[in-house]
């Protein structure tokens, strides 16, 4: 279903952004686990109990924030790893159509003997394998980051609180001691796996958008306009229902409700690796187990990729200016 020399051609054409975004994305994950081991675990408990208030703006409870994997997993929340994604997903999904017809190469591309949906699907499988490569890149940094990185902490003197009291008796006489060790110790790289997907989904969503929007216009401009205010209205109807108790039911009108990488890995510190995977809730008040959420995301994806198949098939094509 995919055509050989297209599927060369659109590797050619986004060779470069790609490699910018995946050295990117790899870069940034090494770096970011290198700069959480700087920061003492005491003493960002001690500074994010101050913030207990703001705690349901955070994508995960803060209690997670409190081990090294639920402060190295925040990786998937910084909006480089968003922007990288999505800067990929609307530029590929923006070119296949309007990008062509705004070139005037579109027609020349149907003059061969190639089906439109083979045109379509060949340019998807090109866009959806450089964001799984992308994805996976951002997985390497933080497997490599994991592996080369020392962590320091503090460790206070040994103490007797007196019961019923808050007060502490120290047992020695010395003071706090610094103990070091490989962060690969206590944090193990494959945990990341679920939120790996879990971007990928998010990706292949705005990818499928992106792609559906293309094959309405002529104009990329256009294109990347529809889909931008879409991704923002989305992001504002998202903030609202964390920002207020009686606004929480807008956060289900909003595709970022399922873009949840944090929540699935602190699901395998609890139930273990298998956990984030599940479909089914843990009570019948759970209708969704958190595997359900990343497959929403592919499954609106394939949804946007057959409605511009479709749309594509039968659409009268403008003529080249």
């Amino acid at each position: 279903m995919i055509n050989r020399v297209l599927v060369r051609t659109y590797i050619g054409q986004a060779a470069l952004l790609w490699s910018a975004c995946a050295l990117a994305l790899f870069a940034f994950a090494w770096v970011r686990v290198w700069v959480s081991s700087l920061v003492d675990m005491g003493q960002f408990r001690t500074i994010l109990e101050q913030f207990r208030d703001f705690e349901r703006f955070a994508p995960i409870g803060f209690d997670a924030l409190f081990t090294h994997t639920g402060r190295v997993g925040m990786t998937f929340d910084e909006p480089i790893v968003i922007l990288c994604t999505v800067v990929w997903c609307i530029a590929r999904g923006s070119d296949v159509v309007s990008g062509e017809l705004g070139r005037g190469t579109l027609e020349m591309l149907l003059a061969q003997p190639i089906s439109r949906t083979r045109l379509l699907l060949s340019h998807a499988f090109v866009a959806v394998s450089g964001l799984a490569f992308l994805t996976l890149s951002l997985w390497a940094g933080i497997a490599v980051g994991i592996a080369r990185t020392t962590i320091t902490e503090t460790v206070p003197p040994p103490s007797f609180r007196l019961p019923f009291t808050a007060f502490e008796i120290p047992l020695t006489t010395g003071g706090p001691t610094q103990e070091s060790f490989p962060m690969s110790s206590v944090v193990d790289p494959w945990v990341f796996g679920t939120g790996v997907f879990a971007l990928f989904a998010f990706g292949f969503f705005i990818l499928g958008l992106s792609t559906f929007f293309s094959s309405l216009d002529r104009y990329r401009w256009r294109t990347v306009g529809a889909v931008m205010t879409v991704y923002v209205l989305q992001l504002v109807i998202f903030g609202l229902g964390k920002a207020a108790e009686r606004l929480n039911w807008l956060r289900g009108w909003s595709f970022f409700n399922c873009y949840r990488p944090q929540k699935q890995i602190a699901e395998i510190t609890s139930g273990g690796m298998s956990a984030p995977w599940r479909l089914t809730g843990p009570d019948a008040e759970s209708w969704f187990g958190p595997g359900v959420y990343p497959l929403m995301l592919i499954v609106g994806g394939i949804l946007f990729y057959a409605l511009a198949i479709a749309i594509f098939r039968r659409r009268d094509l403008p003529a080249p200016l």
